[in-house]
């Protein structure tokens, strides 16, 4: 398959804010994110997806992403533990209250 540069690729998705998860009054949040893509005749073919980030009232970033709200966690978990200076992990926080819900049920 031959990619060329100057056709832009047809796509639309439309994002749903499935849950935002706060840290106090100035700690941030975390936010997860369904990604679910519109198809469109010659468009592209990707399945939904999750993406989760955290804002700290100044700047929100993406830090990931997978098919289920867990897994996306599970890797910005291990993204922050690994690029963050703070050692609270926003991250592992929510994926262990989201774990300890499903427990329960």
């Amino acid at each position: 398959m031959i990619i060329d540069e100057n056709v832009e690729e047809k796509g639309h998705a439309m994002i749903e804010l499935v849950k935002s998860y706060g840290f106090g009054p100035v700690g941030g949040a975390a936010y997860i994110y369904k990604i679910t893509p519109v198809p469109i005749p010659d468009g592209m073919r990707i399945e939904e997806f999750f993406l989760v980030s955290f804002c700290d009232d100044n700047t929100e970033i993406a830090w990931g992403i997978g098919s289920s709200p867990e897994e996306a966690l599970e890797y910005a978990a291990k993204r922050w533990a690994k690029y963050s200076q703070d050692d609270d992990n926003p991250f592992k926080q929510v994926l262990d209250e989201i774990i300890s819900q499903k427990g329960g049920e």
